[in-house]
């Protein structure tokens, strides 16, 4: 089951910065409710699964406050959804203004193991309550979703080639932390062309699908919409690679660069 819980197989490999010591300021987000991107998941030449994630504007208020709904789906497909099917959806209900969670909502279905759970942010008192339990929290502390969105916002452009920044997330009743490096620009090839990209490598959760010796690698486009475009991570057998395959209603057109959003 643990292979392709897929928020170790899409999120883990989508989770980028959080609010940690030394993150980067935060910019514009370079996204907006109406957006969607769609991904493959491959295991090793196989298909795997595919994922979503869209924003939409949410008609639940928190605290008086203006929401955003992200959403994430998550699916196996072919052989693979023969051997375990997978079909997970994922929640998270983020400040409009700030961009930080107020509710995490998990619904996972893998084969037999169904699982259903919530987290809901204190910040003020610096906990979450969730269906086991309360735990403590750092205040900047995000759930694996909003972290990727989160993440989008920071402004990374000034951070120098092997320069390291920490952050903190909290998944299965724990908070985490996670070094993410940072390995400079690189042009690959996506979909929709070839793309310049910035190269990123996080430090992973070892024991869970990662050996201790596992590197993964992540590519975010290197313009105003910070897209991951493409990531790839060794298992306990085997890789998973992650490619972007479609999406819609970005908030820039893809390509645009970041300089010409800013002297707007």
């Amino acid at each position: 089951m643990n292979q392709f819980r897929l928020y170790c197989l899409f999120f883990g490999l989508l989770l980028g910065f959080s609010a940690g010591a030394q993150t980067p300021r935060q910019i514009e987000p370079p996204f907006a409710p109406g957006e969607k991107l769609h991904y493959k998941i491959k295991y090793g030449f196989i298909n795997a699964a595919n994922g979503t994630l869209s924003v939409q504007k949410s008609d639940r208020q928190f605290r008086g406050q203006e929401a955003w709904h992200l959403k994430a789906e998550g699916k196996t497909v072919s052989a693979v959804a023969l051997v375990m099917k997978v079909r997970n959806k994922y929640n998270s209900y983020i400040s409009a203004q700030s961009l930080m969670p107020f509710l995490f909502t998990e619904s996972v279905k893998e084969g037999s193991y169904s699982r259903d759970s919530y987290v809901r942010f204190d910040r003020d008192n610096k906990i979450v309550n969730t269906n086991k339990g309360v735990f403590d929290i750092k205040k900047n502390t995000l759930d694996v979703l909003s972290a990727f969105y989160y993440a989008r916002s920071l402004d990374v452009s000034q951070l120098s080639t092997g320069e390291s920044i920490k952050l903190s997330y909290f998944i299965d009743d724990e908070e985490y932390s996670m070094v993410i490096k940072y390995l400079g620009k690189e042009e690959i090839k996506t979909d929709f062309g070839r793309m310049e990209c910035l190269k990123f490598t996080p430090s992973l959760i070892e024991g869970r699908i990662f050996r201790d010796d596992s590197d993964m690698y992540l590519w975010i486009t290197n313009d105003a919409n910070r897209i991951p475009v493409k990531a790839k991570v060794e298992i306990l057998i085997g890789s998973l690679t992650l490619e972007l395959e479609d999406y819609d209603n970005l908030k820039y057109p893809l390509g645009t660069s970041l300089a010409s959003v800013s002297n707007r």
